[in-house]
């Protein structure tokens, strides 16, 4: 983990420079909302070989993407969701992601419409139930809007993405341990572009 936290970063600091001089690139931060299914923790059993019920994550969002022309290009999204509670065990989860892939956007005036599928992992922590630690791979697609407030600065008011990911299951009723399951999730960002 500790690698590919410093890949990331040195991937990130190499491209600000370029993009700094091609006026090619954009940073989006704002707030995250997300819903998913943490897993199934083992202070409780999960019954069938379910993730568990969905929990509500708040959180930050940031997002990094180089253009090759006007519209194609490729995005660095990182986020961090905080205080969400496992079901039944009420165990706290934080939880972050890490992903990469193409992005198109649409200039229409002042809006700008994109769509974006985006490839990596997640990294949960729970302090209270270890079973609900985990690494797993993880895949996005969504989009947003964005509105051009001045040349370097533009609002999004919503992006949208649906998430997929597997979970662990822990069951303490079964002689045979049950294989991760796949979840959905949802997440809401908003928050301010700049445009370099």
């Amino acid at each position: 983990m500790r690698k590919l936290q410093m890949l990331l970063l040195f991937s990130v600091s190499c491209s600000v420079p370029m993009l700094a001089q091609t006026d090619k690139g954009e940073l989006f931060g704002g707030f995250s909302f997300e819903r998913i299914a943490p897993g199934c923790g083992s202070d409780y059993r999960c019954g069938a070989a379910t993730g568990g019920p969905a929990t509500n994550l708040n959180g930050w969002t940031t997002t990094l993407t180089g253009y090759f022309n006007k519209s194609l290009g490729l995005s660095a999204q990182v986020t961090g969701n905080y205080n969400g509670t496992a079901a039944l065990s009420y165990s706290t989860v934080h939880r972050y992601t890490y992903q990469f892939g193409p992005t198109y956007a649409f200039h229409v005036r002042k809006a700008s419409p994109f769509v974006h599928a985006l490839f990596g992992g997640v990294t949960q922590n729970s302090s209270a139930d270890q079973s609900l630690n985990y690494r797993r791979f993880m895949w996005t697609v969504g989009g947003g809007l964005d509105f051009k407030a001045s040349s370097r600065i533009s609002i999004r008011p919503v992006q949208l993405d649906y998430e997929r990911q597997k979970v662990p299951v822990v069951d303490t009723g079964g002689p045979t341990p049950i294989p991760p399951v796949g979840v959905n999730g949802l997440r809401y960002s908003a928050g301010i572009v700049l445009h370099f």
